[in-house]
């Protein structure tokens, strides 16, 4: 049994029926490390064993990855452990932003907020990367207010526009890869169900959007427009995904592979 280590810092953020599913079907115990249900809120937690992790999901929440919380500084530092020792980690939105400053980036307010369908400009780096390239159609569901450079030595993989609150566009990242740690500035792991409970738990999010948007329509159109693109993506993610793990050795299929040669060795 392999070992992933889940970091929420939200509680109706999950890791998607979709992607637990695959990682359950992959072999991987889920171990949930819930941030926010730390005392004091978002204090530091307990040290997890990189020798005994196979895998570190970091998930997105409404925090600023710049916020001094000692839990967030905790996981910096747990995310640049990982990247130095090889452990390959999968990071979306907020952990997306921490990965980035463990690996010496910054992040900062967009002047903007977004929470729906958003087109994003593939680089031709990530066209061709072996995990990334599994995208084929550059629309991804978003919910964020801050963005992310790209941290020496990291390639970036994919762009996009932001709309700020005085009306102009703003190119941002969209994704990067450093070794095995992927950073996604949006949701792979997002399935229409949880969409509808993250519109109910999180509508507060569709106000800061700006006075160009109206929250009650952003919302619905939201549903709507992923309950005809939710198959599309949880099928194209679920590639992804099972790219990911392949590419860094974790999958059941790499072990598969490497079977043959150890028994003939």
């Amino acid at each position: 049994m392999k070992n992933a280590l889940i970091i929420r810092h939200a509680a109706p953020e999950s890791l998607g029926a979709n992607f637990t599913s695959i990682l359950s079907e992959q072999g991987f115990q889920l171990n949930p490390l819930n941030l926010f249900d730390l005392a004091p809120a978002y204090g530091p937690f307990p040290q997890p064993d990189l020798c005994q992790t196979d895998l570190i999901v970091s998930l997105g929440g409404p925090l600023s990855a710049n916020d001094p919380f000692p839990a967030l500084e905790q996981e910096q530092e747990l995310l640049s452990e990982a990247f130095r020792a090889g452990v390959p980690v999968f990071a979306v939105c907020l952990g997306a932003q921490l990965l980035c400053r463990a690996l010496g980036g910054t992040v900062q307010p967009t002047g903007g907020y977004q929470f729906g369908l958003r087109k994003i400009s593939v680089t031709e780096a990530g066209d061709v990367d072996p995990v990334f390239g599994k995208i084929r159609v550059p629309l991804v569901p978003t919910l964020h207010g801050d963005c992310f450079s790209i941290p020496a030595g990291a390639t970036s993989l994919a762009e996009g526009h932001i709309l700020l609150r005085d009306g102009r566009y703003r190119r941002i990242n969209m994704a990067f890869r450093a070794g095995n740690c992927f950073a996604f500035q949006f949701e792979p792991q997002l399935t229409y169900d949880e969409l509808v409970v993250w519109n109910r738990e999180l509508y507060a999010d569709y106000l800061i959007m700006g006075d160009n948007f109206d929250p009650a329509e952003e919302a619905a159109r939201n549903l709507r427009e992923f309950a005809k693109f939710a198959p599309i993506h949880e099928a194209q993610m679920g590639d992804l995904l099972l790219a990911f793990l392949l590419d860094c050795g974790i999958s059941s299929a790499s072990e598969q592979a490497v079977a043959p040669q150890e028994a003939g060795a």
